[in-house]
């Protein structure tokens, strides 16, 4: 590449001695009586392209690859807000009205296990349903004793304190309301001593164990993100982490304003490290399209088209137009001008192209000059004998 980027130079150097463009067939002279110069093609011989010695070309940077049929995958990164997967949400509320004698989820976070105490809640009405189980037990009225225990059961009385008010033979004062599951207590909505009616809500507990983050799929990538799209989450608080997640509902409504489409990732969170409320970034991993493609440096955009240079099978790179598809995050889909197995330059394309457009803009130089016969005002050397004027 050295040699004929020497002898284009130097070309180009003569040529800003000339004045006058001989006629066509000058010309043709011209060029035949320039081909012994350093660093000219031979006669006949094909100069398109840029002849590139590998050697060299790896000292500048340049690498190789081969078109291939194979996919062509790409990342669509989104960010969202964590928060509580609506389905592991649930509320804690009084079936009958009473007032809270005693209080053990006692602040808005405190972990919970699944059966642990929340509240003991003093009611009339459940004292009244206790004796009335008992009564019919004792007067062995199997129908008033089944009656008062279904009444029992629909206050949501656990069948084991039925049990031992049965064998205990004795009414309890208070009720003891249990977590319906494991999680933390998100919202308290009651205090010691207040009195509740029944249907209010007295907890909310969250499972954080998976969480959910809405991200927001940009219009041109949302035909690659589906429902199982597999996403690796990252957050700043825990550098160095990730987590696995995947899409598990699209909203079918685009946003109008950002022209987006809010896709819904669930996030597992075993260790629970992860905070809701938090900022989340979503690598979501497409699926791609299998097509012929090279790497995405291979490919040179012009403005009005792309290029890329292609081994003619002698040693030279010519460049050749190109039509690509679906671009990757390291390949890039050539629908059109590539077959599998083309030789192309990888990357420091530029430095081909330059050499290009400069071997081409000197050939012309030439042709329009006619070189060797009218120099214009450059003196040529006397032939051995001629006569002097």
């Amino acid at each position: 590449m050295k040699q004929i980027t020497i002898g284009l130079l130097g070309a180009a150097l003569m040529l800003t001695g000339c004045k006058k463009a001989p006629a066509p067939s000058q010309a043709t002279a011209g060029m035949k009586n320039m081909q012994g110069m350093p660093g000219m093609p031979a006669a006949g011989a094909d100069t398109s392209g840029v002849p590139l010695d590998r050697t060299e070309g790896a000292r500048l940077g340049i690498t190789f690859a081969r078109a291939a049929e194979r996919p062509v995958k790409s990342s669509v990164r989104a960010v969202g807000i964590l928060k509580y997967a609506e389905p592991n949400l649930v509320y804690v509320n009084a079936r009958v009205g009473g007032w809270v004698e005693r209080l053990y989820a006692d602040y808005v976070g405190k972990r919970v296990q699944q059966g642990e105490p929340l509240l003991a809640l003093y009611s009339p009405d459940l004292v009244s349903a206790q004796e009335e189980y008992l009564l019919a037990r004792r007067l062995k009225d199997d129908t008033l004793a089944a009656s008062a225990r279904r009444r029992l059961a629909l206050w949501d009385i656990p069948d084991d304190q039925i049990d031992s008010l049965e064998t205990r033979g004795s009414v309890t004062r208070t009720l003891l309301l249990r977590a319906p599951r494991s999680g933390e207590v998100t919202e308290k909505m009651v205090i010691e001593g207040q009195a509740v009616r029944a249907g209010d809500n007295l907890f909310q507990i969250a499972d954080a164990r998976v969480l959910w983050v809405d991200v927001a799929i940009f219009e041109q990538d949302a035909a690659a993100v589906r429902v199982g799209t597999a996403a690796t989450i990252t957050v700043d608080a825990l550098p160095g982490r990730s987590f696995r997640g995947s899409v598990t509902f699209i909203y079918p409504q685009l946003d109008e304003k950002t022209r987006t489409l809010t896709a819904r990732v669930a996030v597992e969170n075993g260790d629970g490290a992860l905070r809701p409320g938090m900022y989340a970034t979503a690598a979501l991993a497409t699926a791609g399209r299998r097509g012929v493609s090279v790497p995405l440096e291979a490919v040179l955009p012009t403005g009005t088209k792309d290029l890329v240079f292609v081994n003619r099978g002698d040693g030279r790179f010519v460049p050749r137009e190109v039509r690509v598809g679906l671009r990757g995050d390291s390949l890039v889909e050539i629908v059109e001008g590539l077959r599998p197995g083309d030789e192309v330059v990888a990357s420091a394309t530029f430095l081909l192209d330059s050499e290009s457009n400069l071997g081409a803009a000197i050939q012309g130089l030439m042709l329009q000059m006619g070189m060797g016969l009218n120099m214009g005002g450059m003196r040529m050397p006397a032939k051995e004998g001629a006569r002097r004027p």
